[in-house]
């Protein structure tokens, strides 16, 4: 399977949506109250990704014209990091994270960070990632749980 890297589209906005909701709905979603899950279908939402792809560096993994993952910078802060469930543990993350680590490098960048989820914890320690501190994150007035994280950017 050939995965190619590239920017999303506006018109990628419901794919990528249709991605992440699935994803989460099975990973995500056994560690959300019903309010929070409601608050991510929002943020995550056709409408919500359109906008974030005009305001943000979001990237796709793309498989024959199929999304099957998306990472994005918002600045030097990593966002929408998900892989559609079928392509799971098959290497894709980590060449998304490449790829973007590579981008913050370009923009001479010495650190970017994240906010993980519990989910995606283990992936990012193993990744060269390291735990900075527990947070809590608003979205819509909604607290989520989630760690921030920090990995420190070396040209190869």
């Amino acid at each position: 399977m050939e995965i190619k890297i590239r920017r999303a589209h506006e018109s990628d906005a419901d794919e990528l949506s249709q991605m992440i909701c699935g994803n989460a709905k099975t990973t995500l979603a056994p560690y959300y109250t019903k309010e929070q899950w409601d608050v991510f279908i929002k943020y995550y939402s056709t409408e919500a990704l359109r906008n974030k792809i005009r305001q943000q560096i979001i990237f796709c993994a793309d498989s024959d014209g199929v999304i099957v993952g998306c990472v994005g910078l918002d600045s030097d802060f990593v966002v929408g990091f998900y892989t559609h469930l079928n392509y799971i543990n098959q290497g894709i993350g980590a060449k998304m994270m490449k790829h973007l680590e590579a981008v913050a490098l370009e923009k001479n960048w010495k650190e970017i960070q994240l906010a993980a989820s519990p989910v995606g914890l283990d992936f990012y320690l193993k990744n060269g990632w390291r735990k900075v501190k527990d947070i809590i994150i608003d979205h819509y007035g909604v607290a989520f749980e989630e760690t921030l994280m920090a990995k420190e950017l070396q040209a190869n």
